[in-house]
């Protein structure tokens, strides 16, 4: 290649270059871009966080916004566990959430928590609690025991506990009131408290037992609730025990 054709490419590799810096700052100020549409999939409850995160989005030129830092913004919120950006028209963002499939939130008496992907407990805001309270199977544990998960991370163990425990709650709904775990060490099963306010009594799971066990103890006490109704007259709920 001769040295006039090859600086002659340099000269239109140059304008190109300015032509794509010039266009890409360009469209920046121009009016089209700006976002004034966000529609939002995958949940019917949004995290207030991720509300006013997206809401700040408003009014700004789509080429400005970081998309990953939104991404990375949204998805740190516990109840979130991916979220998707794109855009269906020069100015309508389009963001695609998919929820945590957690089915229990923790409780310290003080603070809520989801696990996280990593295994963490992680803090709730008070207003994405309002929203999953009547969601999600509230578990109370010690504050003690949520400083030993945040150290440690929560155990395979302690995740096949709250799977029991929501499946028992989803089972017995009307009459689990509360639920309980203690477990001051972290080692070992622990024990589960269920409340059953209704029928005055508490059931103590002491050792790890089926789904179908728990049930039919909450059965058995219904029926000799229903069997001796004076005795549900008490100062003390009754207490229960449950063992494999």
């Amino acid at each position: 290649m001769s040295e006039k054709r090859m600086y002659f490419l340099i000269i239109i590799l140059i304008i190109a270059a300015v032509v794509v810096i010039t266009a890409f700052y360009a469209v920046r100020y121009i009016p089209l871009f700006d976002i004034d549409m966000i529609t939002v999939d995958g949940m019917t409850d949004i995290p207030r966080s991720v509300s006013v995160l997206l809401a700040s989005c408003y009014g700004v030129n789509r080429f400005t916004v970081d998309e990953g830092a939104i991404k990375t913004q949204i998805e740190s919120n516990p109840r979130i566990r991916e979220c998707v950006i794109r855009y269906s028209s020069f100015n309508n963002m389009e963001v695609t959430l998919v929820e945590s499939d957690e089915e229990c939130m923790l409780f310290d008496g003080t603070h809520y928590y989801l696990i996280s992907d990593d295994d963490k407990p992680v803090l709730l805001e008070q207003s994405d609690c309002e929203a999953l309270a009547g969601q999600l199977c509230v578990v109370e544990v010690s504050s003690s025991f949520i400083n030993y998960l945040e150290s440690f991370s929560v155990p395979s163990s302690f995740r096949q506990i709250l799977e029991l425990i929501s499946e028992v709650r989803a089972e017995n709904s009307s009459l689990i009131t509360h639920i309980k775990y203690d477990n001051n060490t972290g080692e070992g099963f622990g024990q589960i408290v269920l409340s059953l306010d209704s029928l005055y009594s508490e059931l103590y799971v002491r050792e790890q037992v089926s789904k179908n066990r728990i049930s039919d103890s909450i059965r058995v006490i219904q029926a000799s609730t229903a069997e001796d109704p004076a005795g549900m007259i008490r100062f003390m709920p009754q207490h229960w025990d449950l063992y494999s």
